[in-house]
């Protein structure tokens, strides 16, 4: 994911059009509110009307490539598909169908990056392991020796670990690549990941922060808000998403507190969000169905973004498991996933 401020400046050549859906109508109750779509390339943004529709406003947007198939894919091409490869064996299935390119990305393997991990031993079993010396092994144990009865885990550790992690058989999930500094990666990858323009253009101009996001299926972000708008940008597989107004954001953040007993702070967000008590009150009160009337729910597929402004609460779930392992990579602008 990427973090920043933006600012806009003329407007684009892009051929664009407003379409009041984002997501399929029969899954959708009748007068569920919809997400408004801008189709043009990310790296073209009409930023006039981007400004005036969602920035100043502080309202977010879908923004999406042109819908003609031919140039849905030449737009999909520019971004770093070295970084993986396809799987044969799921290329009939878009969600399942991309592995992480272990031929590319090795030759960064010492790189080191943040990670999160969730072990619930009591609902599933690890998976099994080839050899006892290999490094998914060794992270394992070392996390549970640590920290015995947590099923939320942070480290840091080198590239390689994510790639093991997606040719092992079984994957392990949940393996997060989390919040990964952009400009603390090597200058080959950072070129991989250029920052849209319009993350420039927005705002001041300031980019307060950019980061990436990888991962193993199922993942999961928790009800939660951030300090800066944001502009997430979907590169491989595809997330779910739920957002809510500031107002009703906050009510549901106090009712979950008050079910659970506790008075946590709606800005300073810890561990405590992904994990126990907290974790599942808040899955059960943002995805259950009666809450979709009262937010935006969009599928983000590749290639596709959606800008989130300052205080919009959000989750984020990963859809789709396919065959084998999925590399999934965000980018967004703003403060976290």
């Amino acid at each position: 994911m990427l973090r920043t401020t933006t600012r806009l400046a003329e407007p684009s050549r892009c051929l664009h059009r407003w379409y009041s859906s984002a997501v399929d109508r029969h899954d959708v109750p009748p007068k569920a509110p919809f997400l408004r779509t801008l189709y043009c390339d990310i790296h073209d943004v009409p930023v006039d009307k981007f400004r005036e529709l969602a920035f100043l406003p502080e309202t977010p947007i879908r923004i999406a490539p042109p819908q003609n198939g031919e140039e849905r894919s030449k737009w999909q091409a520019g971004f770093p598909e070295r970084w993986w490869s396809r799987d044969d064996s799921t290329s009939r299935l878009p969600d399942g169908s991309l592995l992480p390119s272990q031929e590319y990305l090795s030759q960064f393997a010492d790189t080191i990056l943040p990670y999160e991990v969730i072990l619930d031993m009591k609902k599933e079993p690890l998976p099994k392991i080839s050899s006892a010396q290999d490094e998914i092994s060794q992270v394992i144990a070392t996390l549970l020796e640590r920290s015995p009865d947590a099923t939320f885990h942070r480290f840091n550790a080198p590239l390689s670990l994510f790639l093991q992690a997606c040719k092992s058989s079984p994957p392990l999930e949940r393996l997060y690549i989390a919040q990964a500094q952009i400009a603390d990666l090597p200058k080959q990858l950072q070129d991989d990941l250029p920052v849209p323009t319009i993350v420039q253009k927005a705002g001041k101009g300031d980019i307060y922060d950019a980061n990436i996001w990888m991962g193993t299926p199922p993942t999961y972000t928790p009800l939660h808000k951030d300090p800066n708008p944001n502009l997430f940008v979907q590169l491989a597989s595809q997330k779910v998403v739920r957002l809510f107004e500031p107002n009703v954001g906050s009510r549901i953040f106090r009712d979950v507190q008050e079910k659970i007993g506790q008075h946590a702070s709606s800005i300073f967000r810890g561990d405590e969000m992904m994990e126990g008590p907290e974790r599942e009150a808040l899955d059960e009160a943002v995805w259950n169905k009666k809450i979709r009337m009262e937010c935006f729910e969009v599928t983000v597929a590749p290639g596709e973004a959606i800008f989130i402004p300052k205080g919009w609460w959000h989750s984020i779930k990963s859809k789709g498991r396919g065959m084998n392992h999925i590399l999934k990579i965000s980018m967004a602008i703003g403060s976290s996933p």
